[in-house]
């Protein structure tokens, strides 16, 4: 883009020769200093990743890898998947044993996420919508949780390292925003959108009146926008339900048709016959009273 107000994710486009992005302050958004950098991180093998990411009752599954997907439609959402996975298990992670050291692995899972959407060919503003997206979502994921309010994460989030912002409740919904405007061009970030809102993420709709509410509608717009570009789910399970479509009873395969009239015609034969027995029997002491009758009268 050609310009900074041309760009729908907001952003300018980042300083050539440095991991962090220069950003158009939003209104009521706090800087910090500009001379923060992504603190480095060294290369390492998945074979001695062990330190797990979040820590509750037990620990985590150390092996982020288990967390990737690798289908659907939705190539972000694959990239994103680890991210979203520690989301969501952070924010219900009642400790953490290490929490500088959970900050180092996210900065590190974040460099990988751009390495990934870059490999898309995905848009600048797109990559820079993504990242924000994510910081936004875990930094509110770890300062809502009683560990990492007594922590220093919010001296350090993860927004003020890639984008030099400390919070992004707001700004996070004006990306969305103008992502909306072009449903069809930003759809795959828009669902991206609609499952961390789905997970939990709030932004500024945590401390606003009635923003739950709030929170709901714009959650039940995108699913709108998302059923409209993606079209309607199939509702069968599987489009050869019917089998071989016979309609001859199966039972005539293996008792020929006379059998079946004769066991009919025996049915009939003694129901008839147990009837007539039980009129007989039940009519008789009448007739016999009749009878007598009759004799005693002559």
């Amino acid at each position: 883009m050609s310009t900074d107000d041309s760009d729908k994710t907001v952003f300018k486009q980042p300083m050539p020769g440095g991991d962090r992005t220069s950003m158009r302050p939003a209104p009521g958004a706090r800087n910090v200093s500009s001379g923060i950098e992504p603190t480095p991180v060294q290369p390492r093998p998945q074979a001695a990743y062990n330190p797990s990411y979040v820590s509750g009752h037990s620990p985590i599954e150390p092996n982020t890898a288990s967390f990737k997907a690798h289908y659907g439609l939705n190539p972000i959402v694959n990239a994103a998947s680890t991210l979203i996975a520690v989301f969501a298990k952070t924010r219900s992670a009642v400790s953490h044993p290490d929490v500088s050291g959970l900050h180092q692995r996210l900065i590190g899972e974040i460099k990988t996420l751009e390495a990934e959407l870059r490999d898309l060919g995905l848009k600048q503003e797109v990559q820079l919508s993504v990242r924000y997206l994510m910081c936004s979502v875990l930094d509110e994921a770890v300062l809502n949780t009683p560990w990492g309010t007594e922590s220093a994460w919010a001296q350090r989030t993860l927004l003020s390292v890639f984008h030099g912002e400390t919070s992004g409740g707001e700004k996070s919904f004006l990306i969305l925003d103008r992502l909306r405007q072009s449903p069809s061009e930003n759809l795959d970030v828009i669902e991206l959108f609609y499952i961390c809102l789905s997970l939990g993420f709030e932004g500024r709709y945590r401390l606003m009146n009635r923003g739950r509410e709030a929170l709901d509608q714009v959650r039940d717009e995108l699913f709108s926008i998302i059923r409209r570009q993606r079209g309607d789910y199939e509702r069968t399970l599987s489009p050869a339900w019917s089998g071989l479509g016979r309609t001859r009873n199966p039972l005539t395969e293996y008792i020929p048709l006379w059998v079946v009239v004769t066991f009919m015609a025996a049915i009939l034969f003694f129901s008839y016959s147990g009837l007539r027995y039980w009129l007989y029997a039940s009519s008789s002491p009448v007739a016999d009273d009749i009878a007598e009758l009759v004799s005693d009268e002559k």
